[in-house]
């Protein structure tokens, strides 16, 4: 067996894996001998740890003699593979997945060839060089497409710059906006910003909307300003009626800065939890 595959019990699991994934990405595999998946699974993960050759430790945990780790982690069946990072799960993959799909979820947060590439166009950007660190990290996002990190310090860069729609539609393009939390909150604040400052003051758009209470464009910069004022819940009502009238606007926008403002907030949030129910009902309605 490889140096970098190890069998962790709840012994030796802060040690292994939490402590270990502070040094770098640890990929835990809950298994069970009796569940056919698992062994079709085994070899597959056991050949990208040598592939890899040290780049991720691979942790298995018998979940039939160790029933304990696997409920803690809310495993429920398996194969359930978890990836941690900084004591933290970052990703997971219930069942039977390809090699592929693994490889994409490593190489997310797996160096690469292009972060040192990456950390030099920062380097630039601190050093006030900031022409040529944006003119680098142009270079890098069409280099390195699969780095989602250069997508991210690109935007934040921007975001810096006051360049807000300009951050926004570099992260839109990419899949970030359904996979990246951060990436999301990024382009939900980037949206209120360009929107706020490009539109009308807003007693001006209020007045607006006497005349056109369906137009959506005047309820998006409404929207907007009350965000701008932290209103949240003011934003939120009037994301949600532009969702009920037309949830594909602008492909989809008002859906996207409902889920920004809910990461804002937190998932424990009073106004997240209400608005998440009044979402899931108007949903249902």
């Amino acid at each position: 067996m490889s140096q970098y595959i190890i069998d962790v019990t709840g012994e030796n699991f802060n040690e292994a894996v939490l402590r270990n994934s502070h040094k770098g990405p640890v990929l835990v595999n809950y298994w069970s001998d009796n569940a056919g998946p698992c062994l079709r699974l085994w070899p597959v993960l056991e050949k990208l740890a040598k592939e890899y050759n040290g780049q991720f430790l691979l942790a298995n945990i018998d979940t039939g003699k160790d029933k304990r780790l696997a409920q803690d982690y809310g495993v429920n069946s398996v194969p359930t593979v978890k990836l941690f990072i900084d004591g933290e799960v970052v990703e997971q993959i219930h069942g039977y997945d390809s090699p592929d799909s693994f490889k994409k979820l490593l190489d997310k947060y797996l160096a690469r060839e292009s972060d040192k590439e990456l950390a030099a166009a920062v380097t630039l950007y601190q050093g006030g060089s900031k022409e040529a660190a944006f003119e680098q990290l142009n270079k890098l996002v069409f280099i390195d497409p699969e780095n989602t990190r250069i997508q991210l310090t690109y935007a934040k860069l921007l975001m810096k710059e006051e360049a807000y729609q300009q951050a926004y539609s570099l992260l839109e393009k990419t899949p970030l906006k359904n996979e990246n939390e951060e990436a999301v909150v990024l382009m939900t604040n980037a949206l209120f910003i360009s929107t706020a400052q490009d539109s009308p003051a807003s007693s001006e758009v209020q007045l607006q909307l006497k005349d056109s209470p369906d137009d959506l464009t005047l309820l998006f910069q409404l929207s907007s300003h009350k965000m701008m004022q932290s209103e949240f819940s003011g934003a939120m009502d009037i994301l949600l009626k532009i969702i009920k009238r037309d949830n594909h606007w602008r492909d989809e926008i008002a859906s996207l800065c409902l889920r920004g403002i809910f990461i804002m907030l937190g998932r424990d949030n009073p106004l997240t939890i209400e608005y998440r129910k009044k979402l899931i009902d108007q949903q249902t309605c």
